[in-house]
């Protein structure tokens, strides 16, 4: 019987063989887990005799997973990770929430709305510890072992589990010296010098929009850099713009830093994200802190 056999297998030998295959040799998957390399071996021994085929073949000092090797990691992982979701969950009782929280988000968004939370949730949950990473490049979720990641913009697919959590707009800003032009229309701002986001993957073609009237714009940009922060103090020291995500200039116009440039015309609209592992089970603490995200109150 499938139950019978499934009782006798040992999960945690299954966490030794995803430990080698990501790590690529039983020296780095030992130092990774923190036992001895003569453990890793035994486990792997131990898993392959239990399977009764080989999972691994050594060519040239290093491993290599045998095709059904290959397709027991990626069918493996997955129950892994559930599993362990799962018994995460299970120990979860009430409000009383303990345990490591690993979050990652990107630079600009996780500055300015993730690491406030951060602080309050665990000021709120002394037993939770959460590790918070910033970075403006795409993260794998699943294989840096992230329990939520938060995405600004335009999601591509993926087998990752995303909610809808709220909403920006790209606007354009630059130094109060460029409010005094009296800028009307999209096409005037090829004259001035443009500050583009490095991290965009398109910062030369723009859509203006106003009713039913839609302006395609090329832009050539002078100073490419990041991170938006930098962007922001270039605006505020030289006569030139840039288009960023209203969350990111909404502090410098509301002091006067920089000014909004076009407010009658429109640009594209993106999503702010929260992405979770493709997990049956949504453990409390990863609920409890989106919590925290949505909320949308001002934080004192």
């Amino acid at each position: 019987m499938i139950l019978s056999t499934c009782e006798r297998f040992n999960l945690n030998r299954l966490s030794y063989f995803i430990a080698v295959m990501e790590e690529g040799t039983i020296t780095a998957a030992a130092r990774r887990l923190g036992v001895s390399k003569a453990v890793v071996s035994r486990q792997l021994f131990l898993l392959e005799d239990e399977l009764g085929t080989a999972l691994l073949t050594l060519n040239t000092r290093h491993l290599h997973p045998t095709e059904t090797g290959q397709r027991f990691y990626e069918q493996g992982k997955a129950a892994f990770l559930q599993a362990c979701e799962a018994f995460r969950s299970a120990r979860e009782e009430g409000d009383v929430l303990r345990g490591t929280l690993r979050v990652t988000a990107q630079l600009d968004y996780g500055t300015l709305h993730i690491a406030p939370r951060v602080a309050r949730f665990i000021s709120e949950y002394p037993e939770v510890r959460v590790d918070l990473s910033l970075d403006d490049e795409l993260v794998d979720i699943i294989g840096q072992r992230f329990d939520i990641g938060f995405r600004v913009g335009w999601l591509a697919d993926s087998s990752n589990r995303a909610r809808k959590i709220g909403e920006f707009e790209e606007w354009v800003v630059g130094s109060p010296a460029l409010g005094v032009l009296n800028i009307r229309r999209p096409a005037e701002l090829q004259k001035l010098p443009f500050a583009a986001n490095a991290m965009m993957k398109n910062i030369t073609e723009w859509h203006f929009h106003q009713g039913a009237d839609t302006r395609k714009i090329t832009l050539r940009p002078a100073l490419t850099l990041n991170p938006v922060s930098a962007m922001i103090r270039a605006l505020e020291a030289g006569e030139c713009f840039a288009i960023l995500p209203d969350f990111v200039a909404e502090e410098s116009l509301a002091n006067g830093t920089l000014v909004r440039l076009l407010p009658e015309w429109t640009l594209r609209c993106g999503g702010i994200y929260a992405v979770t592992p493709p997990i049956k089970y949504r453990p409390l603490i990863v609920s409890r802190f989106l919590e925290y995200v949505t909320d949308h109150r001002p934080l004192s």
